[in-house]
């Protein structure tokens, strides 16, 4: 049997109301809750994927307020977008309001769900003033009827921690969270997974029963955690969103200038940069869409018709200094994304490469059509694209290998270590890329070994999108065989 792994988000205190969002406990960023759900669904699947999504309780911030059907509604919305037709496992909280509003909101029900191969139980226990949590006898007896009969491990998934036991003056324990506690060793429960408690408690077993609870997605370091179950055997890994303590710099964010951009903005991205524990950002635009209006460099003309990029008619790179140089510092420095011409040159004035920070070179179009050359000649033509693009000065190269996987062609093996070669030679920083594009770690490996250093790029189109590095950092880890990555990095 194949794992089943289980995505396990908590306390995402979504509001989109501000003074709600004012009155929260200090730290919790329930305002971008919603943003922050996309972000953990996201990270999960670059990392690997996932089966099924448990959401456990507190997704939004007050669900007594006016705009709390909305809030739910609009989370729902967001995990519709970000995992659609994904299995989905909800139970309400403290903070939730009526249980049933919560399940509605996201076609969900409490009780017995099975996936995988494993009994879930969700339960949705009664609150008394949003604070004390208590587990009607209705509930437990149905676990034990449950346990009675044949059938996969049962996991109980639900709002507060059972075990260990917590001390506080906070009621962060269910009232009869002892005799929950007994009914799970009687039911011979596999995992008891929870939320409530925002720092979270490792994997501990009591009893016979693992009991594990999940970190607040709302709060920092950002977390969420994914258990794999194989058989009766449990893993949990918990992650976060946020790349602290590594300096890490997102050399690659696009602003309200890219045509190919959803809603992000220069502002944003520095923000997120600064809110998900970054070194800096480089907020980097195409410069061929800065030369060219939209219809130009949709069709290609930037790259197999040189003339309409030099002669600019539609230029707004003068505009795109003008709102980017009041934003750099120390934090933020500006970058140009620029491609290699018919003509073989880059499409990058020289008077606009003096006054940016980065150069990031990058393939989105071939000066010459490859559809009727072979998988082993269109990977020669790319690798002579590449190499051109590299002698003519970049800092990075962006999503190495992507134009080829998008034209539905094969990287063979044996050309990732030419590739590497070729950045060592030109001293060029091969980028992280994970925007439309799954990085190669074999690659990677090959760029270590000859001394490439590393960019780590979110290539943000969307606000959810900058700064969204922590798979970047995951991948360089596992190319690096250590976690002490900082020596690999472009800063």
């Amino acid at each position: 049997m194949p794992p089943f792994r289980l995505l396990v988000i908590t306390d995402v205190h979504y509001t989109s109301d501000a003074a709600t969002a004012a009155g929260a406990a200090a730290g919790r960023h329930g305002r971008i809750g919603r943003e922050l759900l996309r972000r953990a669904v996201e990270d999960a699947r670059r990392r690997g994927g996932f089966d099924a999504i448990a959401l456990l309780g507190d997704l939004v911030e007050d669900g007594l307020a006016p705009h709390a059907p909305g809030d739910l509604q609009a989370l729902a919305a967001e995990l519709a977008t970000a995992a659609p037709d994904t299995p989905l496992l909800v139970v309400a909280g403290n903070h939730d309001g009526p249980a049933q509003a919560v399940l509605d909101a996201f076609a969900c029900r409490s009780g017995l769900v099975e996936l995988g191969g494993y009994r879930f139980w969700a339960f949705c226990d009664a609150y008394e003033q949003a604070t004390h949590g208590t587990r009607g006898e209705a509930d437990r007896r149905r676990l034990g009827e449950l346990a009675a009969r044949p059938g996969g491990p049962i996991v109980a998934i639900q709002h507060n921690p059972i075990h260990p036991p917590i001390v506080s003056d906070y009621p962060y324990m269910l009232t009869n969270g002892e005799a929950i506690r007994r009914d799970y060793e009687e039911a011979g429960v596999l995992l008891s997974i929870s939320g409530h408690y925002h720092a979270g408690q490792e994997l501990t077993v009591a009893d016979g029963v693992r009991y594990y609870t999940a970190p607040a997605l709302s709060e920092r370091p950002f977390g969420y955690a994914l258990v794999t179950f194989r058989g009766r055997e449990v893993a949990v890994e918990a992650r976060r969103l946020s790349v602290e303590p590594l300096a890490i710099v997102d050399t690659h964010a696009h602003t309200e200038f890219a045509y190919c951009g959803r809603g992000v903005t220069a502002a944003g991205a520095i923000e997120r940069a600064r809110t998900f524990g970054l070194a800096g950002v480089c907020l980097t635009e195409h410069a061929p869409q800065l030369y060219c209006s939209a219809e130009e460099f949709w069709a290609a003309s930037h790259v197999r018709s040189p003339e309409v990029w030099r002669r600019g008619a539609h230029s707004r790179m003068a505009e795109f200094r003008r709102c980017t140089e009041p934003l750099r510092s120390d934090f933020v420095r500006v970058g140009l994304e620029v491609e290699l011409d018919a003509d073989g040159h880059l499409t990058l004035h020289e008077s606009d490469r003096a006054w940016i920070d980065r150069v990031v070179g990058a393939v989105h179009w071939m000066p010459e059509d490859i559809d009727h050359l072979s998988d082993a000649a269109a990977t020669t033509a790319f690798l002579n694209v590449n190499e051109a693009l590299l002698a003519g000065g970049v800092d990075v190269l962006a999503h190495p290998w992507r134009f080829l996987r998008a034209a539905g062609r094969c990287v063979p093996a044996q050309a990732l270590a030419p590739m590497a070669e070729m950045l060592a030679a030109t001293d060029t920083a091969a980028e992280i890329n994970f925007h439309i594009n799954r990085p190669d770690v074999t690659f990677f490996r090959e760029c270590l070994d000859r001394g490439v250093k590393i960019a780590l790029g979110s290539d943000a189109h969307q606000p959810w999108e900058a700064g969204l590095l922590a798979a970047n950092v995951a991948l360089l880890v596992e190319a690096a065989g250590s976690e002490d990555v900082g020596q690999y990095l472009l800063v």
